[in-house]
């Protein structure tokens, strides 16, 4: 196979996070008196979204995006609760509200039955996110993850792409050919498909409800379901 290293976004690629979302907001809205709607879960999404798009361009810090959405959201609604307790609130339920998509434990089973190296690479709150792994059995099949908060820089800045070869390769700069060995796989262009491209590896967007492409960001491939990720593998053996 040409790629024999894996990178796997979490949220919107190996698990469902719009699913996720909805769970942990609609606790932590109840715990506050406040019946959640699809109205109110969409408003927060929209508004999760662009703060995070931020971080990804350094506008923002990972401490602005994760407290500041929520002063936004609760400040628009007019909901009598402390942003920071609500933004605990939310976080502690989000670690326990995963939805494994498209058979992905499964898939990367397989993947690792083939020899494969894969890891995790996210932007997310370091707890929450090792709070889903563990629970979904991801960390016994990954090879490692790779977190925002742990290497201080996030996707898709070159620099969080370093801190991974360091660790994969003993080198923030690995050669060619180490690079033509990595593929990355995730749900979002401003994220991880220009994450790859910063770092010079190739990459696989995956876009389940068939989005178009409409940040201008050169991809190397396109799925639907996870595992397309197969057609792709096969096609270099």
């Amino acid at each position: 196979m040409k790629y024999d290293i894996l990178f796997w976004d979490i949220d919107g690629t190996l698990m469902d996070f719009k699913r996720a979302e909805a769970k942990a907001l609609s606790q932590s809205l109840r715990e506050v008196d406040v019946i959640p709607t699809e109205e109110l879960i969409s408003e927060y999404s929209q508004i999760n979204i662009s703060y995070w798009k931020r971080l990804e361009t350094g506008e923002l810090t990972k401490a602005e995006v994760l407290l500041g959405r929520f002063v936004e959201f609760l400040g628009r609604r007019k909901i009598k609760a402390d942003p920071e307790a609500f933004l605990m609130s939310y976080e502690g339920h989000l670690g326990h509200a995963w939805f494994i998509q498209d058979n992905s434990l499964e898939l990367c089973k397989e993947l690792k039955e083939k020899g494969l190296r894969q890891y995790v690479v996210t932007n997310g709150w370091v707890d929450v996110q090792k709070t889903k792994l563990k629970e979904s059995g991801f960390d016994k099949i990954m090879d490692g993850s790779f977190i925002s908060d742990e290497l201080g820089v996030p996707k898709p800045k070159k620099e969080f792409f370093e801190a991974c070869f360091e660790q994969i390769f003993g080198t923030k700069e690995p050669s060619p050919s180490q690079l033509s060995r990595m593929l990355i796989i995730g749900d979002s262009l401003t994220s991880d498909m220009k994450g790859g491209v910063n770092a010079g590896i190739d990459c696989c967007w995956y876009r389940p409800a068939g989005e178009a492409n409409t940040e201008n960001i050169s991809v190397d491939y396109e799925i639907e379901d996870l595992w397309q990720i197969w057609n792709i593998l096969e096609e270099h053996v």
